[in-house]
């Protein structure tokens, strides 16, 4: 994993600027330094590199072809590389251990076809010095981060983070259009737009050519989740099981390839509990890293459970260990984040880095693509599709849950949390806000008929999974440890999405094949085990010790004057929230995460 910068002006770019601009990334990739220019210095490509795999300077970037031809500048694993080179029968002779060259070669042989090919995760760029173009590229679920902007002169640049792009920016405005969004909708992750405008992410599955003679951008999808699922409609729960195990070991034995130490990042649930004992297979011995608060936010109970044979590292936090590090994660975030939790992981990183480990994995992804959450089971109920189905579901969810389905699971993902509490407070939208803006359209999901298959679709790509991509990956790679999900590996999440419902959604709970698929490696008592949500003391914390924050930015000018929150209806509502009313803190997050943020990048207090 690394930091990669390129910049195009049809005038030039000094080397020096590039320099500056790319130590920017250099806690991404503190081992490697390397700087390209074309011959008549309007391309610049720079990289920082972790090593991780060949771990000789051989193996540093930018690479070039042996021709000369095409320049790669590239973060991420291709964690099947060794298989691709075997199958390779080009006239490239390799003369590195790693997965940079292979990707290299595939990619000047069959250009971006090749990457149907490659599993991992990746976000690179490609020059090609004949025709004068750029190829920007991201992974199939935008695991890897990349921005790109478009430069006053004519010219562009990207970047694995947005502060080297925002040096370059004549002024840093916000997109008040995002800011609407996230906070009438709670979701962070608009498709291109970032919190800054004209600062664009690009798009996971998705490659953008540019021809720098003609100053063209074609964007063209080269993945497509919907159009890769296998057919499994007439396949048994046996099958199911024995298809759906092979593909998780195989993705984590997969992701498990480095050449430097790997350990595993683990909360107490069925997803860790599975990473862990897998994992355990392939790696003796292997360090395993969790955050841990006071009860009743303690997970050490059950993290200590599945932990076997491993080496547990409970990273213990306190109030005062957050508030330390909040300014710092505003400033590497770079846009508003998740919360108290996301800080913590700085703590969790250090230890690693204590201990040697430079590669973690981690659990994410299995809820949203083998349907774990309850609001998909209710949501079922919800849209059977007739009243048979629906007394069948119906009776399913309330066996399981002893409950009725709640009204909040039809598909409205606006504010909800996932207790179907209301995250967010659109009452509270600011003046000009509602002048000056509108809501983004949110298309992810639009792929799938099935109601509850776009519902996990919205979560995968714009709602719950991109944030926390995000989120990890600037508090990994803050301390230079490389964070990878191999439950996110496409063979294994197109499974998912192509197991028929009923096997996952049942009189036995959510998920349920998974757990069953899990039950092979771990306890039947943690397989079985209903879900529960990690949460962090933050509710506490924002009426007690952190009420002087919560006070100081509802009562500041700036945040007055932004216009993007009504401060009087938030301090109504905040009341409300000192008197009791507190089953959701994010809305508080919210406004005190934005302000943050803005007081960071827009008034230059950074």
């Amino acid at each position: 994993m690394c930091g990669i910068l390129g910049i195009f002006r049809p005038h030039g770019t000094e080397r020096g600027e590039a320099k500056c601009l790319l130590n920017m990334l250099a806690h991404r990739g503190p081992d490697a330094e390397g700087i390209w220019q074309s011959t008549n210095g309007r391309t610049t490509l720079g990289h920082r590199r972790l090593k991780i795999l060949d771990l000789s300077n051989v193996a540093n970037q930018p690479m070039l072809s042996p021709d000369g031809r095409f320049v790669l500048v590239y973060n991420g694993e291709v964690v099947n590389y060794r298989d691709l080179r075997a199958a390779y029968r080009g006239p490239w002779h390799f003369c590195t251990n790693g997965d940079t060259e292979v990707l290299l070669a595939l990619l000047a042989e069959r250009g971006i076809e090749a990457l149907n090919e490659c599993v991992g995760m990746f976000a690179f760029a490609l020059f090609d010095t004949k025709l004068n173009r750029l190829t920007l590229v991201r992974d199939r679920f935008g695991i890897k981060p990349l921005y790109v902007t478009r430069l006053e002169d004519g010219g562009l640049a990207f970047a694995s983070e947005i502060p080297p792009l925002l040096k370059l920016q004549k002024k840093v405005k916000e997109d008040l259009n995002v800011i609407r969004t996230y906070l009438e909708t709670t979701l962070y992750e608009t498709g291109r737009c970032t919190f800054f405008s004209g600062i664009e992410s690009v798009t996971p599955g998705s490659a953008i050519e540019i021809d720098l003679d003609a100053g063209i951008w074609t964007e063209k999808r080269w993945y497509n989740l919907a159009e890769h699922l296998p057919d499994l409609s007439g396949a048994t729960e046996v099958e199911l099981i024995e298809e759906g195990a092979r593909r998780v070991e195989r993705a984590i034995s997969d992701h498990l390839i480095a050449d430097v130490r790997v350990g595993l990042n683990v909360s107490g649930g069925v997803d860790s509990s599975t990473l862990v004992s897998v994992a355990g297979k392939y790696v003796a011995d292997i360090h395993l890293f969790t955050q841990d608060y006071e009860p009743p936010y303690s997970e050490a109970s059950w993290v200590r459970q599945i932990a076997g044979d491993g080496a547990l590292h409970l990273v213990q936090l306190t109030e005062d260990h957050i508030r330390k590090m909040l300014d710092r994660t505003v400033r590497l975030q770079a846009e508003p984040f998740g919360g108290v939790s996301v800080i913590g992981y700085d703590y969790l990183y250090q230890a690693a880095d204590n201990e040697g480990v430079t590669v973690l994995l981690d659990g994410n992804g299995v809820d949203e693509v083998f349907l774990g959450y309850k609001k998909y089971h209710a949501a079922a109920v919800m849209f059977a599709q007739s009243e048979a189905e629906w007394t069948a579901l119906g009776a399913d969810y309330r066996h399981f849950w002893q409950s009725d389905p709640p009204p909040w699971a039809v598909i409205d993902f606006r504010g909800k949390s996932i207790d179907g509490s209301e995250g967010g407070r659109p009452e509270a939208l600011g003046g000009r806000l509602l002048r000056e803006s509108s809501l983004l359209p949110i298309s992810a999901g639009s792929d799938f008929s099935d109601p509850i298959r776009a519902m996990a679709a919205l979560d995968l790509f714009a709602a719950k999974i991109p944030r926390g991509l995000r989120f990890n990956d600037r508090m990994s790679m803050a301390r230079a440890k490389e964070l990878r999900v191999p439950f996110l590996d496409h063979r294994v999440v197109e499974f998912g999405f192509a197991v028929p419902r009923r096997f996952l959604l049942n009189s036995c709970g959510s998920k349920v094949l998974f757990r069953r698929i899990a039950a092979r490696w771990i306890p039947d008592e943690i397989a079985k085990a209903v879900k529960r949500s990690v949460q962090s003391p933050q509710r506490e914390w924002l009426a007690g010790p952190w009420r002087a924050l919560v006070e100081e930015v509802l009562a500041s000018e700036s945040f007055t004057t932004r216009g993007w929150v009504d401060p009087i209806c938030a301090r109504r509502i905040y009341q409300a929230y000192l008197d009791g009313a507190r089953d959701n803190s994010f809305f508080l997050w919210q406004w005190l995460n934005l302000e943050w943020w803005a007081r960071a990048f827009l008034d230059g207090e950074a």
